[in-house]
């Protein structure tokens, strides 16, 4: 009994590997994706974003504040122009992302206790390099302009201690516990592995059973197997592997992350073949998943916040696994939480299971009745 049974689900994974559309999806694509997803992120942090500037009042106090800019990881000071025109060019030419202008009468204003002054421009089409740019002279000018009003406070004859906390009342520290890097890599990779595989799988399932007969008994079981072996084993590869090659942290234990990964699995299969049923022809069940694709993205939270999307979406969002599981595959992975943590995802997906496969038997029949 046991030798037929795995011989089905050999059987099974022989299908798979015979047809090109279902071998292109479930295999070749994840390794693909593997390969070619993370690369935007390798670098992690953008640093260094080169910049020029124009200084007209060159004085001790605008080369004190050009220093300071350069020697930030934010910016890098590459050009000194005479004028606007040319720092343009630059710009135009894409040499530099940014240009910072520092006005005539600069050190004079600081010095006569006026407001001083600076100018930065940057691309806004590109949100990281305009951050980074505007961050940089923010800081440099926040930090110069305490130095002066600490100087001021001293000269009055105030104490030391009281102008310290004068001009600072709060000490901030700021540690990034599970992403020491404050890099993208660690935040998007581990997430968005979990939406690729649910919908390969899916769609794997949809293009190998959609408009036919779905198998019966041992057969289906063994179906089932092959399915569930194949992507327990792209689970681990994703979620244990991959952070390993591209130095994303990982703190979570591999017994958790089954007890998520197990239920999560099972109801993309459930779903896999409710879809097959619902849509009985390979093409419509492609596309329906591509177009989904990309809502699914943003509605998992990874790319917005959860809190921000309509609760009417949100709890649509719930119908689909990847939507509770992706939350609760970084909490496990990357922040180390334990099984009680992931719960609530977990009875989700054990709830989506039952009922994706309730609506798959029913499914099952009509399509039988109707034949």
């Amino acid at each position: 009994m046991l030798r037929r049974f795995l011989s089905d689900v050999f059987a099974a994974i022989r299908t798979i590997l015979a047809d090109d559309s279902a071998r292109s999806t479930m295999i070749v694509g994840i390794l693909i994706y593997s390969v070619l997803y993370p690369q935007p992120y390798v670098g992690e942090v953008l640093r260094d974003v080169p910049v020029v500037v124009i200084d007209r009042d060159n004085s001790s106090a605008s080369r004190s504040f050009v220093r300071n800019i350069d020697v930030t990881d934010l910016v890098d000071v590459v050009q000194s122009a005479p004028d606007m025109e040319s720092a343009q060019d630059a710009f135009f030419r894409r040499d530099v992302y940014g240009i910072v202008v520092i006005p005539a009468g600069f050190e004079a204003d600081i010095l006569a206790s006026r407001p001083a002054p600076v100018a930065a421009y940057s691309d806004g089409s590109y949100l990281l390099i305009y951050s980074n740019v505007m961050k940089a002279v923010a800081t440099v000018a926040g930090t110069m302009g305490a130095q002066v009003n600490y100087a001021r406070l001293t000269a009055m004859g105030v104490d030391d201690g009281v102008a310290r906390t004068a001009l600072s009342p709060i000490a901030v520290t700021n540690v990034s516990v599970f992403n020491p890097q404050g890099g993208y890599a660690s935040y998007v990779v581990p997430a968005a592995f979990v939406l690729i595989l649910q919908q390969t799988l899916l769609m794997g399932i949809g293009l190998l059973h959609a408009g036919r007969r779905l198998p019966t008994g041992r057969r289906l079981a063994a179906t089932i197997v092959a399915y569930f072996s194949l992507y327990m084993i792209w689970i681990v590869f994703t979620q244990m592997t991959l952070p390993y090659f591209y130095a994303i942290p990982r703190t979570g234990d591999l017994g958790t992350l089954l007890m998520i990964a197990v239920p999560f699995l099972c109801a993309s299969i459930a779903m896999g073949f409710a879809i097959s049923l619902a849509i009985p022809w390979r093409e419509g069940v492609v596309f329906f998943l591509v177009v989904m694709g990309m809502p699914l993205f943003f509605l998992s939270g990874i790319s917005w916040p959860v809190e921000m999307i309509p609760e009417h979406l949100r709890m649509l969002s719930l119908l689909v696994p990847s939507s509770t599981a992706i939350s609760a595959f970084v909490a496990v992975d990357q922040m180390g939480a334990s099984a009680l943590d992931v719960a609530a995802a977990i009875k989700t997906q054990l709830g989506l299971t039952v009922g994706y496969a309730v609506l798959a038997v029913v499914l099952s029949r009509l399509t039988r009745h109707r034949h």
